[in-house]
C-alpha cells in the first residue's frame, strides 16, 4: 500500500512539475523568505489563489473617512435631535443637568464621533479646525454667533442642513431648533467650523 502511495505521488509530481515550472517563468520573483523552499515545495504550498490574494494584499487600501465622517455627524444630528427639549444650563454638559451652548456640541461630539472638542466657543474658534463659509455649510457643522452683530463671539449652535441649526439658547429656555434666516440669527451669524471631516 505504501509503495502504491509513493508510486501515485510521484507520477503526480511527474505530471504537474513541468506545468509549475511554465507557471513559475510568469511569476514575479519571490519574497527572500520563500525562496530558500524548494521549487517543489513552494509549489505545493504556493497556489495560484494565494499568489492572487498575496498580491491585492499589497494594494493600497481605501479609507473609508469619507463615509465614517457623514456616518457620524449623521449620528451627531440626530442625537441633537433627540434632546430638543433638554433644559438650559450654565456649565452643563450631560443630559442629566442639562447643557448650555459648547457643553451640547462637547457633549454630541464625544458620544456620537469620539471626537474631544474644545470647551468653550472661543477655544472652538481658535482650534485648527477647518473654516467654513455660509454657503458650504453641511450637517454636523458648528455655527458660531455674537449678539446682534456686535461683541465678541458668545454662542455656537449644531447646523443640520436647510439653513436650521440646534442649540441651547441661553438661561431658562431649553434646547431646540432656530432658523440661520430669522433676522437675529442672521444679523449674529459670525463663523462656521467643521471638526469632523
Amino acid at each position: 500500500m505504501r509503495f502504491l502511495t509513493l508510486l501515485s505521488t510521484t507520477l503526480l509530481l511527474t505530471l504537474t512539475v513541468p506545468l509549475a515550472e511554465a507557471r513559475e517563468l510568469k511569476r514575479p520573483p519571490l519574497h527572500k523568505a520563500t525562496s530558500s523552499l524548494s521549487r517543489l515545495a513552494h509549489d505545493k504550498a504556493v497556489n495560484r489563489n494565494n499568489v492572487r490574494l498575496h498580491q491585492e494584499a499589497k494594494r493600497p487600501q481605501r479609507s473609508g473617512g469619507h463615509k465614517t465622517t457623514m456616518a457620524s455627524n449623521s449620528r451627531v444630528v440626530a442625537r441633537a435631535r433627540q434632546l430638543i427639549g433638554v433644559p438650559y444650563r450654565h456649565g452643563g454638559t450631560s443630559v442629566a443637568n442639562g447643557f448650555d451652548c459648547s457643553g451640547l456640541l462637547v457633549y454630541l461630539f464625544r458620544t456620537e464621533a469620539g471626537m474631544k472638542l474644545p470647551r468653550t466657543t472661543g477655544q472652538m474658534i481658535d482650534s485648527d479646525s477647518q473654516r467654513v463659509r455660509r454657503g458650504e455649510l453641511k450637517p454636523g457643522d458648528a455655527v458660531f454667533f455674537n449678539r446682534n452683530g456686535r461683541g465678541n463671539v458668545s454662542h455656537v449652535g449644531l447646523y443640520i442642513g436647510n439653513n436650521q441649526f440646534i442649540h441651547a439658547p441661553s438661561s431658562g429656555e431649553r434646547i431646540r431648533m432656530d432658523s440661520l434666516d430669522n433676522s437675529y440669527w442672521e444679523r449674529s451669524f459670525t463663523t462656521a467650523r467643521r471638526f469632523n471631516g
